[in-house]
């Protein structure tokens, strides 16, 4: 009866005679069954109500919001490279809903009715910084009635400080007096240390913080000073190398590109820095191209060696003789690594931030890292963020995958970090070196990035003229790929680090499985075919291009949803439209859903200011690249 009478007060029309007899079907079909059934199939009862409620009642405003009820966030504690949470909540509203979404850190996670039951669901990944976030429950029915719901929490832990107390958890429970560690904190925070008994030996710009050594018995009121973000580890840090051999005069002939044979550019007018143990200048392949040494470790001027790495590496890079990828690159020497071929990881944030510092000095272009942990890591290190750090500053850097294999999930830090060019070692025959460390790492991401010869590598031996000497690792592979990095500049000057890796990547030989794995990542290094796709490019190694991004208004009134469109071609990891407003911005992930290149979002403003915005549309690519456009933008009050 209630559907005879919604009928009479519609004006009938073909679909509406067509929707009416399947509805009536469905009450028959439904009627047919016993009660205690259709309980049980109340999915289905819901469905229907839904439905009838929206064709038969379309134009009713009641003028009242969503009802939000039963929120839930399971689970509530995540670290870092954890599963995402879920996140759930019942929704009604008689008019019909429009759209449910959760706010948590600046970021819209949709949430869907996938049941059509009112239970609405979205998730929250582990990515976000470490913290304690609100969980903000947004509905908005068909006529743009809003409500919220605040009542639920999600926390991020830190995996090095599950307790979130601001101290690394390995140093907990130590009882050392003097204990190495590095804090991270804010500028403000010099002089806030007074009454600390602590020893500052180094501060750092690449991560804002210092090096100390404090007693463990103060750790807590470091931590809890203000602006102290976290107490850390100083970590040892090694190379990556293994035992050295005479050098072969007749190597035996590779079946893959080798990159020091190439013939044209050789890297003129770029400068590689060299993070190691020095370089021996007097030796007959690196002639001339030590343009500055920098020592950390012995405070010396002059160019030197104590351990032999750095030599192999310098010429690996630069060297003459044949020995280099690039022999017309200049090199700048940074010694960290004492004659043991160890040092901290304070040493090595210093060295960074030494490199920034003298970059326009030198012209420093790539950074040559062959130095890492003595372990596997789970990618979240301060050397992973500081080497992002650098090449968010428009450095290439280059780091070992590390020689923990060749068990999974083994790559060292800093090979975890996404942005970095993470390279792994095969032999001359294209088979992985059985110590190479392979991926995934902990937030899922394969890595190795590629891989070149890394087995029986000769190259300049210390402390001879011109003498040579075969070593083994994952070490020797990485300056071979800064090497190439430096002739790529070279041909093109303006190629940004993301470019370098694209072009590197992109036109490795794919060795193992077909496509990118966590043994050879993209492939083996390939700089020939890498340097004729520079002039002329291949499918696939064209950047992503964000061609247009437009709204569908110029201004709304508080309540009313703003479509934003953005046209965008390539290889994309994400496009997200950024609402930045007076009071608060968020971050919402943009779809092309029909595969056309045209990605939309809805910004709902309910809940927002009046006022003057900047809607951005950010980019980034598969392989790191970013572009951002901004379009203007004005929210009126509602009368």
């Amino acid at each position: 009866q209630k559907i005879i009478a919604g009928v009479r007060s519609e004006r009938m029309r073909p679909g509406h005679i067509l929707h009416l007899v399947l509805l009536l079907a469905l009450v028959s079909y439904a009627s047919a069954f016993p009660v205690q059934n259709a309980l049980e199939n109340n999915k289905a009862t819901a469905w229907f109500q839904k439905e009838y409620d929206n064709y038969f009642r379309p134009n009713l405003d009641d003028s009242t919001p969503p009802v939000i009820y039963g929120v839930s966030v399971r689970p509530t504690v995540l670290k870092t490279g954890d599963p995402r949470s879920e996140i759930r909540a019942l929704v009604h509203d008689p008019s019909g809903l429009g759209m449910v979404y959760a706010e948590i850190g600046n970021r819209m996670n949709l949430m869907l009715d996938l049941d059509r039951d009112g239970t609405y669901t979205g998730y929250c990944g582990s990515n976000l910084p470490a913290g304690t976030y609100n969980v903000t429950i947004i509905a908005i029915d068909r006529f743009g009635n809003a409500a919220k719901d605040e009542s639920k929490k999600i926390t991020i832990r830190d995996p090095r400080d599950l307790n979130g107390n601001g101290i690394e958890d390995s140093l907990e429970g130590q009882k050392a007096r003097d204990l190495k560690v590095i804090v991270l904190h804010e500028e403000k925070l010099k002089g806030n240390l007074t009454g600390i008994s602590t020893t500052r030996e180094k501060s750092f710009k690449v991560l804002p913080g210092s090096a100390m050594t404090v007693p463990s018995d103060r750790l807590e009121e470091i931590a809890r000073t203000d602006g102290v973000r976290g107490v850390y580890t100083d970590q040892k840090l090694t190379l990556l190398s293994l035992q050295e051999s005479p050098g072969s005069p007749n190597p035996a002939p590779s079946i893959i590109d080798d990159p020091r044979k190439s013939t044209g550019p050789v890297g003129k007018g770029v400068t590689v820095a060299l993070i190691d143990t020095g370089a021996d200048a007097g030796h007959a392949s690196l002639t001339g191209r030590i343009v500055a040494f920098q020592d950390f470790v012995n405070e010396q001027d002059e160019p030197y060696d104590d351990n032999g790495h750095g030599t192999h590496c310098a010429s690996l890079i630069a060297g003459g003789l044949g020995m280099g990828v690039a022999p017309g690159a200049n090199l700048v020497v940074v010694k960290v690594m004492d004659r043991n071929g160890a040092c901290y990881l304070s040493d090595a944030l210093k060295a960074l931030d030494w490199c920034l510092e003298n970059r326009d000095r030198y012209g420093i272009k790539v950074i040559s890292f062959s130095v890492g942990g003595e372990g596997p890591s789970d990618g979240s290190s301060l050397l992973d963020e500081a080497c992002s750090r650098m090449v968010e500053e428009g450095l290439v850097m280059c780091v070992a995958a590390g020689n923990s294999g060749p068990a999974p999930s083994s790559i060292v830090m800093p090979g975890g970090a996404k942005e970095v060019i993470t390279v792994g070692a095969i032999d001359h025959t294209g088979m992985i070196f059985d110590l190479s460390s392979r991926g995934p790492t902990q937030a899922g991401e394969i890595k190795p990035d590629l891989v070149t010869l890394g087995v029986d590598v000769p190259s300049a031996l210390a402390g001879s003229r011109d003498g040579q000497s075969s070593v083994s690792g994952t070490s020797m592979a990485v300056p071979q790929v800064s090497g190439a990095s430096a002739i790529l500049l070279e041909v093109e000057p303006g190629l940004q680090p993301a470019d370098v890796k694209r072009l590197l990547l992109k036109t490795a030989d794919d060795l193992g499985a077909e496509g990118k794995d966590n043994l050879y990542g993209y492939g083996a290094l390939n700089l020939t075919r890498a340097l004729r796709s520079i002039n002329a490019p291949e499918e696939g190694l064209y950047p992503p291009d964000l061609a247009d991004v437009r709204l569908n208004r110029d201004e709304a009134t508080e309540g009313e949803p703003v479509m934003v469109e953005a046209r965008a071609s390539g290889e994309i990891r994400s496009l997200n439209a950024n609402i930045i407003g007076p009071d608060r911005n968020l971050e919402i992930p943009m779809d092309d859903l029909d595969g056309n290149g045209v990605y939309s979002a809805r910004w709902e403003t309910s809940f927002w200011t009046a006022g003057e915005y900047q809607i951005s549309v950010d980019l980034e690519g598969g392989f790191g690249e970013r572009e951002s456009m901004a379009v203007p933008f004005r929210l009126l009050k509602r009368d």
